[in-house]
């Protein structure tokens, strides 16, 4: 609980210099300004402050937050432009999880010792890169040929017989329509051939990136919390992730608008963006989102090594110790002796090098609190990645709704639910300082909570969608036997404006307008009797479950992320001090390894699985136009919720060890002095390992 410091024990700004003078050298002095090279005006040094780089922090953040969110929302999108399957599309998004795989250790470890901020800086930058890598395949490739044949086919009054008589190669699903079957159109390589090159550079793209993040969350937060007092460090914490979380909302509303423009914004095609063909310019955030993160990127470099306040908070502990000792039936050896026992600490202190990171591995590996929280982290991540990887897809698929709708109420819900149990849980921590058991204890009613949470989302969804057409083994209707109709898919809904077709031409019809919105559809034929009229895209959908679907999502996760500053305060306090940054590179690593590597391609499989219409071509399988609702719906719920309710075994093992932790640095100084007396009592001299051990 909280313990009030007496007033014998405050230190005064006299004694505060004087240990300061003792402790610190010109050269540390020199680490806390601010500048690159010779560039450090006096101006400048007014920003080396903590709020500042909380607020730079919290911007690159947000632009970091915003390009994987914003992937997220464009991956569906990115299968109807390349031809790509879920598993694929989980490939990609792998590669960031490989390269913190590979460099998340060695970073978090050596980054530690450098200057931290430019570390950070170096990887926003790389991130920058990748954004406009992820671009270059629309400029490489173009809007594709599906857009082209829509935008050239989507304009007027079109009668195909005439079409095809002046020579028209575009393919509109008609009834009489010949398409043409080559597999190059106008020079335009084929789909297998013109997916390879860009799930390359989305990888590459996705690589790069995992550097930044590698660098943004282990030795970007060590300097934040090696700068802040720990009493103070869960409502900075709060900050972060409450400004951060703006990050990924923006990047759904950003995948949003762009998805709500044509992918060649020169054209206007007259289609609805509720009609599974519609493809936004998926590319157009990627460029934005670039220029943000070098940007905010570039004034991590002006930061220093250290933060003139660290030095004085320094001084300031060493004077209370000081304090402590004489007032506690100590031996009265005053603010010299322990400003240069800590002098001697800071030259002691353990180096870069392998056998260095050897030991530290092993502390952290030995730590039955840091390993818990290792494994509950670990398969959390493994559930909530698979699940949040497809979700805009699932919405578009399960409700029936555009691209543009299911990121704008997905970045909607998390903004409302994050903002809100985030705020919570860090003014808790900060005010009303639980025990550390009683915050360990409430994290397993989180976890178990959540673990219901996805089992009930599982039974909230719409009736299958039933449509008439070759699928699931089933043919066309009788009126389209002679039609000659290809396996495109493009669904259309009949006049009665329950019945979804295949295509226009399962539907029997033959001729087009394409000056009204919706597309209008008919049968026009004489051997036809009877007629009939339709529209692109589905029916309206009867089903209103959204609406409690996105309730239940805010309820669960406000709850949630109650736990969330609890559960990062307590991994950084289970630690030494100089295994932070270590402690969260290996998380890191072993989060990517075996929580976001394999989550996308997992769940992209299984969710393949369910798919009904595959898009085919030229003997090539590209992605699903159509899933089984109903199996999609039970698939992306119950996976997780497996693996959430398996990932309380380390809370329940953080639990039973939490009683050990300093979660708000009330007991640093008593075992400081602890450490003080044990040593001075013994007449040997300090020898360097010795004097290390005591200073610990």
């Amino acid at each position: 609980m909280f313990r009030p410091e007496p007033d014998a024990f405050r230190p005064t700004k006299e004694s505060i210099m004087e240990a300061g003078a003792i402790m610190h050298t010109e050269e540390d002095h020199k680490d806390t300004l601010c500048g690159i090279g010779p560039f450090k005006p006096p101006w400048l040094q007014k920003l080396a402050r903590k709020e500042v780089y909380l607020f730079v922090y919290c911007l690159v953040g947000l632009m970091q937050g915003m390009f994987f969110t914003y992937t997220v929302s464009v991956l569906s999108t990115l299968e109807k432009r390349f031809k790509l399957t879920s598993k694929q599309t989980g490939t990609i998004l792998c590669g960031n999880d490989i390269s913190q795989v590979i460099l998340a250790m060695l970073l978090g470890y050596f980054g530690n010792y450098g200057n931290r901020p430019r570390w950070v800086g170096f990887g926003v930058l790389s991130a920058s890169v990748s954004c406009f890598v992820a671009a270059i395949p629309h400029f490489a490739y173009g809007p594709g040929q599906d857009a082209i044949d829509i935008v050239e086919s989507m304009s007027g009054v079109n009668d195909l017989t005439r079409n095809l008589s002046t020579g028209s190669k575009k393919k509109v699903e008609l009834c009489y329509t010949q398409v043409d079957g080559s597999c190059t159109h106008d020079g335009v390589l084929g789909p297998s051939v013109e997916s390879t090159g860009p799930v390359i550079l989305f990888f590459v793209s996705q690589f790069f990136v995992g550097i930044a993040i590698s660098l943004f969350y282990s030795i970007g937060v060590t300097y934040m919390d090696d700068n802040v007092s720990k009493k103070t460090y869960p409502i900075y914490y709060s900050i972060t992730l409450l400004l951060r979380i703006l990050g990924p909302v923006l990047g759904y509303l950003v995948g949003g608008k762009c998805l709500a423009t044509w992918i060649d914004p020169a054209h206007h095609p007259n289609l609805t963006k509720r009609d599974p063909r519609w493809l936004g310019a998926w590319w157009l955030g990627y460029v934005f989102i670039g220029c943000g993160l070098a940007f905010a990127g570039s004034f991590l470099f002006l930061f220093p090594r250290h933060l003139p306040a660290t030095l004085h908070r320094q001084a300031k502990r060493v004077v209370r110790q000081a304090s402590r000792d004489q007032t506690e039936g100590g031996k009265g050896r005053g603010i010299g002796y322990f400003a240069s026992l800590a002098r001697t600490k800071k030259i002691q202190a353990e180096r870069p090098n392998m056998r260095n990171l050897w030991l530290a591995l092993k502390r952290l590996f030995t730590n039955k609190i840091w390993v818990g929280n290792l494994f509950n982290t670990v398969v959390a991540v493994l559930a909530f990645s698979g699940y949040w990887n497809f979700k805009p897809k699932y919405l578009e698929n399960q409700f029936r709704k555009s691209a543009t709708e299911a990121n704008y109420y997905t970045g909607m819900a998390s903004m409302t639910s994050v903002v809100l149990g985030t705020g919570i849980g860090g003014v808790t921590l900060r005010w009303v300082r639980p025990r550390p058991r009683l915050v360990a204890g409430y994290n397993i009613f989180v976890t178990l909570f959540l673990a219901g949470g996805f089992l009930s989302l599982m039974f909230i969804g719409c009736p299958k969608l039933k449509v008439v057409g070759p699928v699931e083994g089933a043919s066309g209707p009788g009126c389209s036997s002679e039609c000659g109709c290809s396996e495109r898919y493009s669904p259309m809904c009949s006049e009665d404006q329950a019945t979804v077709f295949y295509s226009p031409c399962i539907a029997g019809c033959s001729k087009v307008n394409t000056s009204v919105s919706p597309i209008f559809a008919a049968e026009d034929a004489p051997q036809k009797t009877g007629g009939g009229w339709g529209s692109s895209g589905y029916c309206p959908e009867p089903c209103d479950t959204f609406f409690y679907y996105l309730i239940a999502q805010i309820i669960i996760k406000t709850i949630s992320s109650t736990g969330r500053v609890g559960s990062s305060v307590i991994h950084l306090r289970s630690v030494r001090e100089e295994d932070k940054g270590l402690a969260l590179g290996t998380m890191t690593v072993f989060i990517s390894l075996f929580g976001f590597l394999p989550a996308p391609i997992i769940m992209g499989a299984i969710i393949d699985s369910a798919c009904l219409v595959w898009d085919r071509s030229c003997g090539h399988t590209g992605n699903c136009w159509l899933y089984d609702s109903d199996q999609f719906r039970t698939i992306i719920h119950l996976v997780p919720a497996v693996l959430v309710f398996i990932s309380v075994i380390g809370d329940i093992v953080v639990y039973y060890y939490s009683d050990q932790l300093d979660l708000y640095g009330d007991k640093d100084d008593d075992v400081e002095m602890e450490r003080t007396e044990a040593k001075t009592e013994d007449a040997k001299p300090l020898n360097t390992q010795k004097e290390e051990d005591f200073l610990e």
